[in-house]
């Protein structure tokens, strides 16, 4: 009646899946009470000899090492719960991390020594884990499981899991990792049905990799790949940022999906050309402009509506309601602190969130997937602040739908 928890790790491409072992006898999958005498509490330095001697002895490979810990212990993203019997001997560890003002966090890696399994010390931790998603924000989690391992699966449904996703070859043995996510104030939401993810390549090119999720959930012929993304980029791009290459504006964003043959529509705040003022050269900034009245010509002649003015969240709404996929575009400081301009995709609505599928998946150091950025739900005020970029609170859309016909 034993069973272990097995967690993938791998620092270098930070691709880090969860899985778990049980024995055939699913006994222990009841919600029975821990024993008495198993406490919890968030793990400090004094813990690393204890956690690395966990991890050394539970996994053969993909370990996570004793800077990686050290780093989860002191992060602000990050919960790492340890499980305590005796004295204070550490017997089992649940790391859950997080992003900034998402509603989601992700059951990382979790494990307990060999000889404490059985004792309910691992549903406890799985409960522990909630707790800390509750107290962050974050009433959504998600976890990694290997298709091989039902009655894993099977704990985790008995708990109120469910399947939404399946990672083909993710594992190091080449099986498959099986995406499993719990809603933890289920009243509160319903989850909208997920589009394809494409993660963009280059770090300018979020725009060509929203619109190409949307287009593609429009008409699956659409094909996600690098070429396209390349070629939209280079239909759409306003050419000078602050440095370096060009993001897409809206404009540029709405044309090439004309040309696709798809209805556009574009909402902006400014009647004029975005982020000029972020350019310093005064030749690039002529370009820039240049470029957006060029834009604005195109997008009159091709019959596409551009209404300028302020909007909110029920304006995007509305839209979507009419079957409508919808680009945004957002400051990407309140989810990663950067304040750069970033281009998503609105994929749904409920009464308390809106639903997000962002083409960045984060730094290489992040330990997040694209399933991560697959309908992400963000409290709707929080995404009507995200939605307003710099000083003059820029707000910019894009509606794509299918022409008539």
């Amino acid at each position: 009646m034993h069973y272990s928890f097995c967690a993938f790790h791998d620092d270098m491409s930070a691709h880090a899946v969860f899985g778990m072992v049980l024995s055939s006898d699913t006994g222990m999958t009841s919600n029975a009470d821990p024993l008495p005498d198993i406490r919890f509490r968030q793990a400090k330095s004094d813990d690393l000899d204890a956690l690395c001697d966990i991890e050394n002895r539970s996994f053969d490979v993909d370990r996570l090492n004793r800077r990686a810990f050290k780093r989860f212990i002191g992060s602000e993203t990050a919960r790492l719960t340890v499980a305590e019997i005796g004295g204070g001997t550490v017997v089992g560890y649940a790391l859950v991390i997080f992003r900034r003002n998402v509603a989601l966090a992700r059951l990382y890696s979790m494990a307990v020594l060999p000889d404490q399994r059985g004792q309910g010390i691992g549903r406890a931790l799985i409960a522990q884990a909630e707790e800390l998603s509750l107290d962050f924000g974050a009433p959504i989690l998600r976890l990694e499981v290997s298709q091989k391992n039902p009655d894993a699966i099977a704990l985790f449904a008995a708990n109120g899991y469910r399947e939404f996703a399946l990672y083909p070859d993710y594992y190091p043995d080449h099986s498959n990792a099986l995406r499993m996510e719990k809603v933890l104030v289920p009243n509160a939401m319903r989850l909208p049905s997920p589009i394809h993810f494409y993660h963009q390549t280059l770090p300018f090119t979020c725009g060509p990799a929203a619109l190409m999720m949307a287009m593609n959930a429009l008409d699956q012929d659409i094909e996600l790949d690098r070429n396209l993304e390349i070629a939209l980029w280079r239909e759409a791009t306003t050419i000078f940022m602050t440095s370096g290459h060009g993001g897409c504006g809206p404009l540029g964003l709405a044309l090439a999906a004309h040309k696709r043959g798809f209805d556009a529509e574009v909402l902006s705040s400014r009647d004029g050309p975005l982020f000029v003022d972020t350019v310093r050269k005064p030749k690039n900034r002529e370009v820039v402009e240049l470029v957006h009245y060029d834009f604005a010509r195109q997008a009159a002649d091709a019959g596409i509506p551009v209404t300028t003015g302020p909007f909110g969240v029920a304006e995007i709404e509305e839209r979507t309601k009419q079957g409508k996929m919808a680009l945004v575009l957002i400051s990407q400081y309140r989810i990663y602190g950067d304040k750069i301009p970033h281009w998503v995709v609105v994929s749904g609505f409920d009464d308390r969130f809106v639903y997000i599928s962002d083409p960045d998946i984060g730094e290489d150091h992040e330990p997040f997937t694209g399933s991560d950025c697959l309908s992400v739900p963000i409290l709707r005020q929080e995404f009507d602040l995200m939605a307003r970029y710099g000083r003059d609170k820029l707000q910019a859309a894009v509606f794509i739908d299918k022409k008539a016909g």
